[in-house]
């Protein structure tokens, strides 16, 4: 008859260290759409080569869901405000962020930029709060640009707001385009060369453009930034490069700019 193995009935109790404040990475925190496929990834990539790291590993960035509606309208993305204190809650207990990002482009301009802040200020223990339209905004001053080219995946009702959102902050709007999808789930899919094309038919409308921003924090424009700069000669700013961008400089982190775009070059 086979013999049970013996279980030890005790366990040696060893010491160990917690990391010390001052040497603890920049403390972020990102509240994403139930429905994005992409930020997530992204924001590895653009927060990616702070000093002594080839990864994203000089910063925390802990993620928290808000519960969203996958067909994008101005009714549903204004229900987003009601849901931020469930969805910041999930974040641990007496943890101090330096910033916490917004992951809605479109839902920061429903909302408010203000009163995005002011919400995640109110629920939340954290020095500064930016959106990806704040970021954008923020980032093509920093490029010292005044006319651009707009790309997004909304319908028309959610894009000709941005665009005059844009405007009123002193940037023209010379050409605009829009896949006319409604769905986020489907946004997350379409393909970097369907963006890069789209770029391409931007400039081609107005050759004088300055820059071109692709508005959306779904859409996955991490891996033709560089390629669509080269190729066109402009700076291409996208959401989740905009406001990776504004988080590390606003938590004081130097990340690599390296096929990352012309924006990583700003301060």
């Amino acid at each position: 008859m086979e013999q049970k193995a013996k279980t030890m009935s005790t366990f040696a109790h060893l010491p160990f260290e917690v990391t010390a404040a001052a040497e603890k990475p920049a403390q972020m925190g990102l509240v994403t759409l139930e429905t994005d496929l992409t930020i997530e990834t992204e924001m590895r990539h653009f927060l990616s080569g702070a000093p002594g790291h080839n990864d994203a590993s000089g910063v925390a960035l802990l993620h928290t869901r808000i519960a969203c509606d996958d067909q994008v309208t101005a009714e549903n993305l204004s229900l987003m405000e009601g849901r931020f204190a469930d969805a910041l809650a999930l974040f641990p207990k007496d943890y101090t962020f330096e910033v916490i990002g917004y992951g809605c482009t479109s839902a920061s301009l429903v909302i408010g930029e203000a009163r995005v802040q002011q919400i995640i200020q109110s629920n939340a223990d954290v020095v500064h709060v930016t959106t990806p339209l704040t970021a954008a905004k923020r980032g093509l001053a920093a490029l010292n640009v005044a006319r651009i080219g707009y790309l997004a995946p909304y319908i028309s009702e959610i894009s000709h707001q941005m665009c005059d959102e844009f405007g009123a902050a002193g940037f023209a709007v010379s050409a605009a385009a829009t896949f006319g999808e409604g769905r986020d789930s489907v946004v997350g899919c379409i393909t970097p060369a369907s963006i890069l094309q789209s770029i391409g038919a931007l400039v081609d409308r107005d050759p004088q453009l300055e820059a071109v921003f692709v508005s959306c924090t779904s859409l996955k424009c991490a891996p033709i930034i560089a390629h669509a700069e080269r190729q066109f000669g402009i700076p291409v700013v996208s959401s989740n490069s905009a406001i990776a961008w504004d988080m590390a400089r606003l938590a004081g982190v130097p990340v690599s700019a390296t096929g990352k775009g012309s924006l990583f070059h700003c301060e």
